[in-house]
């Protein structure tokens, strides 16, 4: 610069750099891309909110945020396991960064639509048996999660029943045989009653028509255990009220049965699952690999009992059982 003029040189240079700059600029500029995580449940979303909202209130916290970061597109089968196979399919192909399922059944479904995109199970009971993953702590392949087991829930359960009744002679399973996870459950309930001498009678439901009669079945039964299902679970209020009616002491899996007027619960925490889960999301978008992420076996069970529930059936709830419990419901 001369005397407050640019020479014309001085100029160009100043232009061009400017001009070779802004894509530079832009670039740095752009906003990551949107990742998108897929999410394929037996259930539906009313039954499932309170664990997906904590899902993705632990995502956010780890910097994901729905609509922001990362876009959900979540997918139900309303407790018809028929329709699982083709929601999986239709998942894969939208080609997600991230699938997240819940029971063995979507698991499946989604492993033999997808062998690349990572798999995240949230409630599994036994992977490994399952045919899912290859090891707990190498689970290969695209599938990886949270385990419930091998535990012996259902054992404990008719444990905590004989435990609430005193010897029960005859007591209900009721189960969904659409479910992958039953006929296992069924196993070891058997074996448990074995060794506790109660006799074990097993009714299936797979429509939410058959709920009362399944009920109506046991009559004269001491009481009955409810498997965890996606059509029992969107159920759950039904199948309190058929118990009530025909005054069978029932125990189940989840919390969210004994809030809506069940008696009495044991089981993992399922919003623990989702949280931990999260977790599980994050580092593989963060570029971990799921066959190298060992599955998560569930530490964290908890006991809710509502006393309200026993009073109406006239029973008595032992204090060994009230003090083992880690939720009354008065």
């Amino acid at each position: 610069m001369v005397g407050g003029r640019v020479r014309r040189r001085d100029l160009v240079a100043l232009l061009g750099g400017s001009i070779c700059g802004w894509p530079l600029r832009a670039a740095s500029q752009q906003p990551e891309r949107l990742r998108r995580i897929g999410l394929l449940s037996g259930g539906n979303r009313a039954t499932n909110a309170d664990r997906v909202d904590v899902l993705k209130g632990r995502l956010d916290e780890l910097g994901w945020r729905d609509g922001s970061t990362v876009r959900f597109d979540e997918r139900y089968a309303d407790g018809d396991a028929a329709l699982i196979p083709g929601l999986a399919a239709a998942l894969a192909v939208a080609r997600p960064d991230v699938l997240i399922t819940t029971g063995i059944n979507e698991t499946r479904s989604l492993k033999a639509a997808t062998r690349d995109i990572p798999i995240v199970f949230l409630q599994v009971g036994d992977p490994v048996a399952a045919g899912l993953v290859d090891s707990i702590a190498r689970p290969g392949g695209n599938v990886t999660g949270l385990s419930q087991g091998p535990q012996l829930l259902d054992g404990r359960r008719l444990g905590l029943l004989v435990d609430l009744l005193g010897r029960p002679g005859r007591v209900g399973f009721i189960a969904n045989p659409g479910n992958a996870g039953s006929e296992s459950k069924w196993a070891e309930a058997i074996a448990a009653a074995r060794n506790l001498g109660v006799g074990l009678e097993r009714i299936d439901v797979s429509r939410s028509e058959d709920i009362d009669r399944a009920f109506a079945s046991l009559a004269g039964a001491d009481g009955a255990i409810v498997t965890f299902d996606f059509l029992l679970y969107s159920r759950r209020s039904d199948i309190a009220a058929a118990a009530a009616r025909h005054r069978l002491p029932t125990i189940y899996e989840i919390r969210n049965h004994v809030i809506d007027g069940g008696l009495i619960s044991y089981g993992p925490d399922l919003r623990d699952n989702y949280r931990r889960g999260a977790d599980y999301v994050d580092r593989i978008l963060r570029g971990a690999k799921a066959a190298e992420l060992p599955v998560d076996q569930n530490a964290k069970f908890e006991l809710v009992i509502n006393l309200m529930t026993a009073k109406a059936l006239g029973l008595t709830v032992p204090l060994s059982i009230l003090v083992r419990a880690d939720e009354v419901i008065e």
